[in-house]
């Protein structure tokens, strides 16, 4: 297993770690997950719906830092994990490992610090390093922020997926289909 760990300056002059996360982080990473499913509806989840026991934390934690075809990485300030960015490829057939897709979350009070921006990057190296050609992602049609930051880094809209997520109020959302392709 190779361990990624960055050390970065945010805007308002404290440090952020970017790092491989460790087994001691799984119930931080719990706490950090329910807590972001309830700050947007921009995520995979409704409110609720995050349910890994520390146990299953733990296991995941282990087996994606042995994963050769995954990067799991989190933003730590102050010894809290305030984020959380994965890429992996998007299957392991050899007719796919030239793509990649990533996710992304971050608690609402450390948005618009670049946060986002450093997990991606060690994302992105990431994929340089193991040889990816194309980085994709799906990001709700209304999160013009994290449009913005994804365009920023290099990534196109290629599509639109209609009615992607369905809300538990019954409305829906649709998103955009974004690929970075790497040189």
């Amino acid at each position: 297993m190779e361990t990624y760990k960055r050390e970065i300056q945010l805007k308002n002059g404290r440090e952020l770690i970017v790092r491989t996360p460790v087994e001691k982080d799984a119930q931080n990473l719990i706490d950090q997950m329910k807590l972001v499913d309830n700050e947007t509806r921009f995520l995979a989840r409704e409110s609720g719906e995050f349910g890994f026991t520390l146990e299953q934390e733990i296991e995941f934690i282990k087996n994606t830092n042995k994963n050769d075809n995954i990067q799991f990485l989190v933003a730590e300030v102050d010894g809290d994990i305030i984020g959380n960015c994965s890429v992996g490829t998007v299957m392991s057939y050899k007719r796919f490992l030239h793509r990649a897709a990533m996710g992304i979350a971050i608690r609402k009070d450390y948005w618009g610090m670049g946060i986002g921006k450093a997990l991606m990057q060690g994302c992105i190296d990431w994929c340089l390093e193991k040889g990816v050609e194309q980085l994709e992602l799906d990001v709700v049609t209304q999160n013009k922020r994290a449009i913005s930051m994804y365009e920023s880094l290099g990534f196109k809209n290629y599509g639109t997926k209609k009615h992607a997520m369905k809300y538990g109020d019954g409305t829906y959302a649709d998103e955009y289909f974004m690929i970075k392709f790497l040189d």
